[in-house]
């Protein structure tokens, strides 16, 4: 499969307006359309393998510690705490999604849902 299938890497390209209890069976009853959106530039977080590493770690130091090896415990828990330390410290952790390319891909997403 292409990247063009891949989930966008956000939740909602614009924030959903809910004005009442059920805003779904609202629109339906009195036939309301949806006002076109308007799409602003938004902060995603990047990828990051952080959350492996340090879980890799914790395995490491769940193992050793059972054993009681103490050594490799200490190392574990150490790789744990950098690695966390590392990425904590990190400057440039989110990027842009520019209006213009959220456009774009809700589109191709809409177009892909008409012919599906």
């Amino acid at each position: 499969m292409g990247d063009h299938l891949a989930a966008p890497p956000y939740n909602f390209a614009v924030l959903p307006q809910v004005e009442t209890i059920d805003a779904f069976w609202d629109m339906k009853e009195h036939g309301t359309a949806r006002a076109a959106p308007v799409y602003e530039t938004i902060e995603v977080p990047r990828n990051s393998a952080t959350g492996v590493v340090i879980a890799f770690f914790a395995s490491i130091a769940g193992f050793a510690l059972i054993w009681r090896i103490w050594w490799l415990a200490i190392i574990a828990l150490l790789g744990a705490a950098i690695t966390l330390l590392v990425f904590g410290w990190l400057d440039d952790r989110e990027r842009e999604i520019p209006a213009a390319e959220m456009l774009e891909a809700e589109r191709a997403r809409s177009n892909r849902r008409k012919f599906a």
